[in-house]
């Protein structure tokens, strides 16, 4: 069971990362067709909903991201949370990417929605994936319960800290240097790069 629990805190932020960039490509691919149809004269104008829905996507899809790359990382560097961090992640990481596919194919129109079309695809994978490797109630659960265990503080040791974290680096937040530095093992870190390639790509040159 730990060689298990090692394993799956590993392996599931690397599952999220690839769903997350899955729907960065879908970002990309409907960023372009948009610019195209706004270029040739289809579309006077981008309506506000429209470009709601852009500045939300992106928001989400690189806040979930960095979640996943420090869940990564806390894996990477033995952290005896890091199956709690890896449960909850994956879980809003999933949610997220399958969100925002959902909102973004809407844009594209009945385009996204045929049997060819990548979006589709993308869509209906990542439908797959809400209920692959944990349903999402239960890798929730798994977080909530850490949270509110007694006598469990949510600590990261960090390389520095060798010894018995002191009291002021009792909860550290997920967001701290410690925690988002880059991955040690460079498999995590290419995987993570390979995730978001195309998310920060000129329109012109993005595909899904």
């Amino acid at each position: 069971m730990t060689l298990l629990r090692e394993h799956f805190a590993a392996y599931r932020p690397l599952v999220t990362a690839t769903a997350l960039g899955g729907a960065a490509a879908v970002f990309d691919t409907v960023t372009t067709v948009l610019s195209g149809r706004q270029a040739a004269g289809d579309l006077p104008w981008l309506r506000d909903s429209a470009l709601i829905t852009l500045g939300h996507a992106h928001a989400q899809l690189t806040t979930a991201l960095l979640g996943t790359a420090a869940a990564a990382h806390l894996a990477d560097s033995g952290f005896d949370q890091a199956e709690t961090w890896s449960c909850a992640m994956k879980a809003h990481g999933i949610d997220t990417a399958y969100r925002a596919v959902a909102e973004l194919g809407l844009l594209l129109g009945a385009t996204g929605y045929r049997a060819d079309s990548p979006v589709a695809k993308t869509h209906r994978d990542l439908g797959g994936l809400l209920y692959a490797d944990g349903i999402h109630d239960s890798l929730y659960r798994t977080a909530g319960k850490h949270h509110t265990a007694s006598g469990s503080p949510f600590r990261h040791p960090g390389p520095s800290h060798p010894g018995p974290p002191s009291t002021d680096q009792a909860i550290r937040p997920p967001w701290s240097h410690s925690a988002v530095t880059p991955c040690s093992t460079a498999s995590s870190a290419t995987a993570m790069r390979s995730a978001s390639s195309g998310f920060t790509r000129s329109r012109a040159s993005s595909s899904v």
